[in-house]
């Protein structure tokens, strides 16, 4: 069984690659073409995100929808 702190960084990992892929630098932080990639984006945070955040719902959504072989080594 995965623990939910291996779980959560394969999420972060898949996240930030998912922000690259997009050609968003992941450790930037988000502006106006990430911030509508964010859940309730019309909440702002005091302190900046890093733009890896706004996929982070994506990366969830990607890893479930595959078999944990397939994505456990992401």
């Amino acid at each position: 069984m995965i623990s939910d702190d291996n779980e959560e960084q394969r999420i972060i990992r898949i996240a930030r690659a998912l922000c690259r892929s997009a050609r968003i630098d992941p450790d930037s932080a988000i502006d106006e073409r990430t911030r509508p990639l964010l859940p309730g984006s019309s909440t702002h945070s005091a302190a900046p995100l890093p733009a890896w955040v706004a996929f982070r719902d994506s990366a969830r959504a990607f890893a479930a929808s595959y078999p944990r072989e397939i994505v456990s080594s992401l």
